[in-house]
Protein backbone atom coordinates (compact mmCIF):
# COMPACT_ATOMS: atom_id res chain seq x y z
CA UNK A 1 0.00 0.00 0.00
CA UNK A 2 1.63 3.09 -0.93
CA UNK A 3 0.72 6.12 1.01
CA UNK A 4 1.13 9.48 0.31
CA UNK A 5 2.27 11.02 3.27
CA UNK A 6 1.77 14.80 4.00
CA UNK A 7 1.47 15.55 7.99
CA UNK A 8 2.77 13.84 10.71
CA UNK A 9 0.37 14.15 13.65
CA UNK A 10 0.84 13.79 17.35
CA UNK A 11 0.54 10.49 19.00
CA UNK A 12 -0.05 11.41 23.03
CA UNK A 13 1.21 7.79 24.37
CA UNK A 14 0.80 5.71 21.77
CA UNK A 15 4.20 4.22 20.06
CA UNK A 16 1.67 4.22 16.44
CA UNK A 17 2.70 6.79 14.12
CA UNK A 18 -0.09 8.62 12.59
CA UNK A 19 -0.18 10.52 9.10
CA UNK A 20 -2.40 13.02 7.55
CA UNK A 21 -2.86 12.23 4.07
CA UNK A 22 -5.27 12.49 1.21
CA UNK A 23 -6.89 9.17 -0.15
CA UNK A 24 -9.07 8.99 -2.97
CA UNK A 25 -9.93 12.59 -3.25
CA UNK A 26 -10.41 13.17 0.54
CA UNK A 27 -8.25 13.82 4.15
CA UNK A 28 -7.95 10.72 6.06
CA UNK A 29 -5.50 9.56 8.37
CA UNK A 30 -2.76 6.46 7.76
CA UNK A 31 -1.69 4.73 11.17
CA UNK A 32 1.17 2.80 11.29
CA UNK A 33 1.51 -0.19 14.40
CA UNK A 34 3.42 -0.50 16.82
CA UNK A 35 7.03 -2.15 16.40
CA UNK A 36 6.54 -5.85 17.42
CA UNK A 37 4.11 -8.38 17.56
CA UNK A 38 1.81 -6.42 19.86
CA UNK A 39 1.50 -3.99 17.84
CA UNK A 40 0.17 -6.35 14.91
CA UNK A 41 -2.13 -7.75 17.06
CA UNK A 42 -3.53 -4.23 17.94
CA UNK A 43 -4.16 -3.03 14.89
CA UNK A 44 -6.16 -5.95 13.63
CA UNK A 45 -8.19 -5.12 17.18
CA UNK A 46 -8.42 -1.89 16.02
CA UNK A 47 -10.10 -2.86 12.56
CA UNK A 48 -12.59 -5.48 14.36
CA UNK A 49 -13.74 -3.48 16.88
CA UNK A 50 -13.89 -0.56 15.23
CA UNK A 51 -15.86 -2.15 12.35
CA UNK A 52 -18.19 -3.46 14.70
CA UNK A 53 -18.84 -0.36 16.70
CA UNK A 54 -19.86 1.53 13.20
CA UNK A 55 -22.01 -1.33 12.45
CA UNK A 56 -24.02 -0.93 15.79
CA UNK A 57 -24.00 3.18 15.25
CA UNK A 58 -21.46 4.23 17.11
CA UNK A 59 -20.09 7.52 15.49
CA UNK A 60 -16.10 5.69 15.04
CA UNK A 61 -13.90 6.77 12.36
CA UNK A 62 -14.29 5.15 8.99
CA UNK A 63 -11.61 2.48 8.20
CA UNK A 64 -11.39 3.10 4.54
CA UNK A 65 -8.32 0.31 4.16
CA UNK A 66 -6.79 -2.12 5.87
CA UNK A 67 -3.26 -3.96 4.90
CA UNK A 68 -3.18 -7.15 6.90
CA UNK A 69 0.57 -7.87 5.80
CA UNK A 70 2.00 -4.29 7.08
CA UNK A 71 -0.49 -3.44 9.74
CA UNK A 72 -0.95 -0.15 8.03
CA UNK A 73 -4.70 1.47 8.17
CA UNK A 74 -6.51 4.11 6.74
CA UNK A 75 -9.08 5.95 8.20
CA UNK A 76 -11.21 8.79 8.25
CA UNK A 77 -9.53 12.44 9.78
CA UNK A 78 -11.55 14.00 12.08
CA UNK A 79 -9.76 16.57 12.62
CA UNK A 80 -7.51 17.56 15.90
CA UNK A 81 -10.52 19.19 17.82
CA UNK A 82 -10.15 17.39 21.28
CA UNK A 83 -12.95 17.30 23.68
CA UNK A 84 -10.43 18.60 26.27
CA UNK A 85 -9.60 21.65 23.98
CA UNK A 86 -13.45 22.15 23.89
CA UNK A 87 -14.42 21.68 27.55
CA UNK A 88 -11.13 24.13 28.34
CA UNK A 89 -12.07 26.80 26.31
CA UNK A 90 -15.26 26.78 27.76
CA UNK A 91 -14.53 26.85 31.09
CA UNK A 92 -11.73 29.31 30.60
CA UNK A 93 -15.00 31.95 29.66
CA UNK A 94 -16.69 30.73 32.55
CA UNK A 95 -19.70 29.09 30.20
CA UNK A 96 -21.09 26.28 32.60
CA UNK A 97 -23.84 25.11 31.08
CA UNK A 98 -21.87 24.73 28.16
CA UNK A 99 -20.16 22.34 29.60
CA UNK A 100 -22.33 20.70 30.97
CA UNK A 101 -24.35 20.00 27.61
CA UNK A 102 -21.33 18.64 26.05
CA UNK A 103 -20.78 16.36 28.65
CA UNK A 104 -24.02 15.09 28.63
CA UNK A 105 -23.66 14.20 24.88
CA UNK A 106 -20.67 12.37 25.68
CA UNK A 107 -22.26 9.97 28.73
CA UNK A 108 -24.89 9.50 26.37
CA UNK A 109 -22.50 8.24 24.01
CA UNK A 110 -20.73 6.45 26.39
CA UNK A 111 -24.07 4.51 27.72
CA UNK A 112 -24.99 3.68 24.16
CA UNK A 113 -21.69 1.99 23.18
CA UNK A 114 -21.15 -0.02 26.90
CA UNK A 115 -25.06 -1.17 26.54
CA UNK A 116 -25.04 -1.83 22.90
CA UNK A 117 -21.08 -2.69 21.91
CA UNK A 118 -21.38 -5.60 24.23
CA UNK A 119 -24.40 -7.27 22.13
CA UNK A 120 -22.49 -9.60 19.63
CA UNK A 121 -19.15 -8.48 20.67
CA UNK A 122 -15.94 -11.16 19.92
CA UNK A 123 -13.59 -11.93 22.94
CA UNK A 124 -11.58 -13.25 20.27
CA UNK A 125 -11.15 -9.37 18.95
CA UNK A 126 -8.98 -8.67 22.20
CA UNK A 127 -5.50 -8.12 21.43
CA UNK A 128 -4.47 -7.49 24.89
CA UNK A 129 -7.12 -9.20 27.74
CA UNK A 130 -10.57 -10.47 26.86
CA UNK A 131 -12.01 -8.83 30.38
CA UNK A 132 -11.28 -5.80 33.14
CA UNK A 133 -10.71 -8.30 35.90
CA UNK A 134 -8.53 -8.07 39.17
CA UNK A 135 -5.60 -9.48 37.93
CA UNK A 136 -5.22 -6.24 35.53
CA UNK A 137 -6.13 -3.89 37.96
CA UNK A 138 -3.41 -5.44 40.48
CA UNK A 139 -0.51 -5.51 37.56
CA UNK A 140 -1.30 -2.77 35.52
CA UNK A 141 -3.04 -0.07 37.52
CA UNK A 142 -2.39 -0.44 41.11
CA UNK A 143 1.05 -2.04 40.97
CA UNK A 144 1.70 -0.07 37.61
CA UNK A 145 1.23 3.18 40.05
CA UNK A 146 3.65 2.06 42.83
CA UNK A 147 6.47 1.36 40.20
CA UNK A 148 5.73 4.25 37.57
CA UNK A 149 4.70 7.01 40.15
CA UNK A 150 5.92 6.49 43.86
CA UNK A 151 9.21 4.95 43.08
CA UNK A 152 10.63 6.53 39.67
CA UNK A 153 8.57 9.66 39.80
CA UNK A 154 8.66 10.29 43.38
CA UNK A 155 12.15 8.33 44.34
CA UNK A 156 10.03 6.41 47.08
CA UNK A 157 10.39 2.96 47.61
CA UNK A 158 7.40 0.52 48.40
CA UNK A 159 6.81 -1.42 51.03
CA UNK A 160 4.51 -4.68 51.42
CA UNK A 161 2.00 -3.37 53.78
CA UNK A 162 0.79 -0.73 50.60
CA UNK A 163 1.39 -3.77 48.08
CA UNK A 164 -0.81 -6.43 50.60
CA UNK A 165 -3.21 -3.53 50.71
CA UNK A 166 -3.47 -2.41 46.67
CA UNK A 167 -3.39 -6.08 46.09
CA UNK A 168 -6.94 -6.47 48.54
CA UNK A 169 -8.61 -3.07 47.17
CA UNK A 170 -7.69 -4.89 43.20
CA UNK A 171 -9.21 -7.95 44.22
CA UNK A 172 -12.47 -6.21 44.98
CA UNK A 173 -13.18 -5.98 41.05
CA UNK A 174 -13.94 -9.54 40.84
CA UNK A 175 -16.57 -9.19 43.79
CA UNK A 176 -18.51 -6.93 40.91
CA UNK A 177 -21.46 -8.57 39.59
CA UNK A 178 -22.15 -7.92 36.01
CA UNK A 179 -18.67 -7.05 34.02
CA UNK A 180 -19.95 -8.04 30.23
CA UNK A 181 -20.32 -4.59 29.23
CA UNK A 182 -18.29 -3.06 26.50
CA UNK A 183 -15.23 -1.15 28.19
CA UNK A 184 -13.36 1.29 26.13
CA UNK A 185 -10.76 1.68 29.02
CA UNK A 186 -9.55 5.03 27.95
CA UNK A 187 -12.47 7.05 27.45
CA UNK A 188 -11.19 10.30 28.09
CA UNK A 189 -11.31 13.48 26.86
CA UNK A 190 -8.45 13.40 24.21
CA UNK A 191 -10.06 10.28 22.88
CA UNK A 192 -12.95 12.12 21.54
CA UNK A 193 -12.95 13.88 18.78
CA UNK A 194 -15.63 17.41 18.43
CA UNK A 195 -15.98 17.10 14.02
CA UNK A 196 -19.11 19.66 13.27
CA UNK A 197 -20.88 19.59 16.19
CA UNK A 198 -20.59 15.70 16.77
CA UNK A 199 -18.51 13.55 18.99
CA UNK A 200 -16.58 10.86 17.36
CA UNK A 201 -14.81 8.13 19.57
CA UNK A 202 -11.16 6.98 19.15
CA UNK A 203 -9.10 4.55 20.02
CA UNK A 204 -11.31 1.83 21.07
CA UNK A 205 -8.55 -0.96 20.08
CA UNK A 206 -8.17 -1.47 23.94
CA UNK A 207 -11.70 -2.82 24.30
CA UNK A 208 -12.69 -5.75 25.86
CA UNK A 209 -15.81 -6.26 28.19
CA UNK A 210 -15.99 -5.38 31.61
CA UNK A 211 -17.83 -2.90 34.37
CA UNK A 212 -20.20 -0.13 33.85
CA UNK A 213 -18.52 1.74 36.15
CA UNK A 214 -14.98 1.91 34.80
CA UNK A 215 -15.40 4.24 31.77
CA UNK A 216 -17.60 7.04 32.83
CA UNK A 217 -14.61 7.62 36.27
CA UNK A 218 -12.06 7.89 33.81
CA UNK A 219 -13.95 10.54 31.77
CA UNK A 220 -15.45 12.50 34.49
CA UNK A 221 -12.17 12.37 36.46
CA UNK A 222 -10.19 13.07 33.56
CA UNK A 223 -6.69 14.86 34.66
CA UNK A 224 -6.82 16.46 31.45
CA UNK A 225 -9.73 18.56 32.10
CA UNK A 226 -9.73 18.07 36.17
CA UNK A 227 -13.26 19.17 36.94
CA UNK A 228 -14.65 20.26 40.19
CA UNK A 229 -16.05 17.49 41.67
CA UNK A 230 -19.63 18.89 42.27
CA UNK A 231 -19.80 18.82 38.32
CA UNK A 232 -19.10 15.30 37.99
CA UNK A 233 -21.26 13.98 40.46
CA UNK A 234 -23.94 15.76 39.02
CA UNK A 235 -23.29 14.07 35.41
CA UNK A 236 -22.99 10.77 36.86
CA UNK A 237 -26.46 11.38 37.84
CA UNK A 238 -27.24 12.18 34.30
CA UNK A 239 -24.93 9.04 33.06
CA UNK A 240 -27.58 6.74 35.61
CA UNK A 241 -30.36 8.69 33.91
CA UNK A 242 -29.16 7.91 30.62
CA UNK A 243 -28.73 3.96 31.84
CA UNK A 244 -32.13 3.79 33.09
CA UNK A 245 -33.41 5.26 29.51
CA UNK A 246 -31.80 1.86 28.01
CA UNK A 247 -33.51 -0.26 30.38
CA UNK A 248 -30.85 -0.92 32.60
CA UNK A 249 -31.60 -0.67 36.13
CA UNK A 250 -29.00 -0.62 38.49
CA UNK A 251 -29.05 0.21 42.59
CA UNK A 252 -27.41 2.71 42.95
CA UNK A 253 -25.38 2.80 46.22
CA UNK A 254 -24.21 -1.17 44.91
CA UNK A 255 -23.19 1.06 41.45
CA UNK A 256 -21.58 3.87 43.61
CA UNK A 257 -19.68 1.66 45.63
CA UNK A 258 -18.14 -0.21 42.81
CA UNK A 259 -17.62 3.45 40.60
CA UNK A 260 -15.45 4.73 43.40
CA UNK A 261 -13.00 1.48 43.05
CA UNK A 262 -12.66 2.07 39.87
CA UNK A 263 -12.36 5.61 39.51
CA UNK A 264 -9.46 5.10 42.17
CA UNK A 265 -8.01 2.25 40.21
CA UNK A 266 -8.43 4.37 37.30
CA UNK A 267 -6.91 7.40 38.74
CA UNK A 268 -3.77 5.17 40.03
CA UNK A 269 -3.14 4.04 35.97
CA UNK A 270 -3.31 7.27 34.91
CA UNK A 271 -0.66 8.68 37.49
CA UNK A 272 1.80 5.75 36.82
CA UNK A 273 0.70 6.10 32.55
CA UNK A 274 1.93 9.64 32.89
CA UNK A 275 5.23 8.98 34.88
CA UNK A 276 6.04 6.25 32.85
CA UNK A 277 5.78 8.29 29.58
CA UNK A 278 7.15 11.61 30.88
CA UNK A 279 10.67 9.61 32.67
CA UNK A 280 10.72 6.78 30.15
CA UNK A 281 9.10 7.86 26.73
CA UNK A 282 10.87 11.48 27.40
CA UNK A 283 6.93 12.98 27.05
CA UNK A 284 7.54 16.52 28.43
CA UNK A 285 3.70 16.50 27.40
CA UNK A 286 1.70 14.68 30.29
CA UNK A 287 4.35 15.81 33.03
CA UNK A 288 1.54 18.87 33.96
CA UNK A 289 -1.07 16.16 34.80
CA UNK A 290 0.00 14.67 37.19
CA UNK A 291 -0.70 17.36 39.79
CA UNK A 292 -4.81 16.99 39.12
CA UNK A 293 -4.24 13.29 38.94
CA UNK A 294 -2.92 13.11 42.03
CA UNK A 295 -5.39 15.94 43.71
CA UNK A 296 -8.47 13.49 41.89
CA UNK A 297 -6.67 10.43 43.86
CA UNK A 298 -6.60 12.25 47.01
CA UNK A 299 -10.09 13.57 46.44
CA UNK A 300 -10.99 10.12 46.07
CA UNK A 301 -9.51 8.62 49.48
CA UNK A 302 -11.50 11.08 51.29
CA UNK A 303 -14.76 8.61 50.46
CA UNK A 304 -16.21 7.11 52.63
CA UNK A 305 -15.77 3.52 51.04
CA UNK A 306 -12.02 3.57 51.61
CA UNK A 307 -11.59 4.05 55.59
CA UNK A 308 -9.64 1.52 55.80
CA UNK A 309 -6.93 2.61 52.67
CA UNK A 310 -4.75 3.76 56.14
CA UNK A 311 -1.29 3.13 54.64
CA UNK A 312 -2.47 4.36 50.92
CA UNK A 313 -3.62 7.62 53.09
CA UNK A 314 -0.59 7.53 54.59
CA UNK A 315 1.68 6.98 51.82
CA UNK A 316 -0.57 10.39 49.85
CA UNK A 317 0.11 12.24 52.61
CA UNK A 318 3.87 11.71 52.29
CA UNK A 319 4.02 12.83 48.91
CA UNK A 320 1.44 15.43 48.06
CA UNK A 321 4.13 17.88 48.90
CA UNK A 322 6.70 16.46 46.90
CA UNK A 323 5.27 16.55 43.01
CA UNK A 324 6.55 20.57 42.93
CA UNK A 325 10.25 19.05 43.25
CA UNK A 326 12.12 17.58 40.07
CA UNK A 327 12.19 14.05 38.96
CA UNK A 328 16.24 14.32 38.85
CA UNK A 329 16.93 16.07 42.46
CA UNK A 330 14.43 13.00 43.76
CA UNK A 331 16.31 9.96 42.42
CA UNK A 332 19.16 10.80 44.76
CA UNK A 333 17.42 9.30 47.72
CA UNK A 334 14.64 6.70 48.53
CA UNK A 335 12.63 6.95 51.65
CA UNK A 336 10.33 4.48 53.04
CA UNK A 337 6.87 4.97 53.82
Amino acid sequence: MKLPLVIRLSSDGSDRRFFKIHWKGKLAVAIEPSPGDIGTSETYSYVAIGNHLAKIGIPVPEIYDFNKYTGIIVAEYLGDRHLQTEILALISQNKWSQVKVLYQKALSLLARMQVWGCRGFNRRWCYDSEYYDSKLAKEREAFYFLRSFVEDFMGCSKTPAIEDELTRLALQVDLIDDKEYFLHRDFQSRNILVRNGALRIIDFQGGRLGPLGYDVAALLLDPYVALPENVWSELLQFYLDELDSLNITLEKAVFEREFYLLALLRTMQALGAYSYLYLKKGKVFFRPYISPALSNLKTLLAHKNFENLDNLKLLMADLSDRTQNSPQRRRGHRDKI
